[in-house]
């Protein structure tokens, strides 16, 4: 199961209630066991880096965008 607990935010720290529902359902479907090791917010965009070193890029409605 991914890790939601606490997102760092620009040295802030979010609930994982802020993260879209629709980014959490894509994660537990597609990268189940996957860890993630932080998530940027910009003001279009959800950026989450697994531990694994992909990145994944979602819009602001949290429809996946793409992996790095």
């Amino acid at each position: 199961m991914v890790n939601w607990n606490l997102i760092n935010s620009n040295g802030r720290k979010a609930s994982s209630s802020k993260i879209r529902k629709s980014i959490v359902s894509f994660m537990t479907k597609h990268h189940p066991c996957s860890v993630v090791s932080s998530i940027e917010k910009k003001y279009n965009a959800y950026k989450i880096h697994l531990m694994s070193g992909l990145c994944l890029v979602f819009d602001a409605d949290g429809r996946f965008v793409k992996s790095n």
